[in-house]
């Protein structure tokens, strides 16, 4: 719990699971785009529009933050709690 809430508040933390979460985003939108519209090229266009383009607003920045974080801490417990 502790690696949840502390990791987002420090500078490093926040700028690294913000990558992490946009990354896991990037990946999910792709995937989304590939099953819905059968085209590869779509999906992989998505992917990487996604990918590499910033952010529009606050709210994507601090929902790429709380994904990334979310999934790095659970991913984390469960590496070396179990």
């Amino acid at each position: 719990m502790k690696y949840i809430v502390k990791t987002p508040l420090t500078l490093v933390g926040f700028v690294s699971m913000y990558i992490f979460g946009g990354g896991l985003l990037s990946i999910a939108s792709g995937l989304t785009h590939l099953f819905t519209s059968k085209s590869v090229f779509e999906a992989v266009m998505v992917y990487f529009l996604t990918e590499y383009l910033p952010p529009t607003s606050i709210e994507d920045v601090i929902a790429q933050v709380v994904i990334g974080t979310f999934t790095a801490g659970f991913l984390w417990y469960w590496k070396t709690a179990l």
